[in-house]
């Protein structure tokens, strides 16, 4: 997939939807779906995360459009230049100079342009000027309620990580680096792989997890950890320890992604090592439960 971060660049024949596309829950699935209809290239245009929380990383991002099979990503920082296009300027310049766009797919609430001065309707009618077709797409309710990536923060922030799941369509994830930790889990016979969750990701409570990890193209069942782990150390900066069942691998320096499918209790101290080993072994035959309730 190509990854486009400036203004600077050439497409032609083209379908793009446009967005912020933070968590590309079920809701933007829609978009994504429609723009991969027919024979032009699908296009995400977002913006460059900046400020606030997000649910996901730049990378988990673009990892995500990927697999929704987005081929190109253009990434543009929101600007003094680029907040002071007037919404013609933003069609003429950008949709139709830059992306070629034959095709462009936008929500009902879509505002575009210096002081958010076009809408979906204006796009409508430009597109008719330019050459190109305009899909708006209604928002996505279920059970009562808009999908939303503020509602999906919400859930994520309250813990509530299967509901969160639910509106983002597939469990939420955390990527990253494996690196070293304490290794104390070697010593209890539960090695684990540690990774540290970009600064940006908006994480739930701490606590233990029954998870699903995703390396190298291959997938596990595990347990992971989310937190400082106070047991070992009253210093731990916040990381996601991960054990996997069934399975004994190296994986320093590999990149792999944590699916979080359900939250099983909060994260705690404990007494002794001993009683975090015994606690360790509870937590996983409940997270074997969960798993397989969760994919039966």
């Amino acid at each position: 997939m190509q990854i486009i971060d400036n203004l600077d660049f050439q497409l032609h024949e083209t379908a793009v939807c446009i967005g912020k596309f933070d968590g590309i829950h079920k809701g933007h699935r829609l978009l994504v779906e429609e723009v991969k209809k027919g024979n032009l290239i699908p296009v995400m245009f977002t913006f460059a995360m900046s400020g606030g929380k997000n649910i996901y990383s730049q990378k988990e991002k673009h990892h995500l459009a990927e697999e929704l099979g987005i081929e190109v990503v253009v990434e543009i920082p929101f600007d003094e230049r680029f907040m002071h296009q007037s919404p013609q300027q933003f069609v003429t310049e950008v949709l139709v100079k830059r992306c070629g766009a034959k095709k462009v797919v936008v929500g009902t609430d879509f505002r575009f342009g210096h002081a958010r001065k076009g809408d979906a309707k204006l796009l409508q009618e430009m597109g008719k000027q330019y050459g190109f077709e305009t899909v708006i797409m209604e928002k996505l309710v279920e059970d009562g309620e808009v999908v939303s990536s503020t509602k999906i923060r919400e859930r994520i922030r309250q813990g509530k990580i299967e509901e969160a799941n639910a509106l983002l369509g597939t469990p939420y994830r955390i990527t990253g680096k494996v690196e070293k930790g304490n290794q104390i889990g070697r010593t209890i016979a539960t090695p684990t792989a540690n990774i540290v969750p970009d600064s940006v990701k908006e994480l739930p409570p701490y606590g233990v997890y029954a998870v699903i990890v995703s390396v190298e193209g291959k997938q596990y069942g595990g347990i992971s950890n989310l937190g400082v782990k106070p047991t070992i150390s009253a210093n731990n900066a916040v990381g996601l320890e991960t054990w996997l069942f069934d399975a004994s691998l190296n994986l320093y320096d590999k990149q792999i992604t944590v699916f979080l499918i359900a939250f099983q209790r909060p994260e705690q101290k404990f007494a002794s090592i001993e009683s975090l080993q015994e606690q360790i072994k509870e937590d996983t035959v409940q997270a074997k439960e969960l798993l397989k309730k969760a994919f039966c």
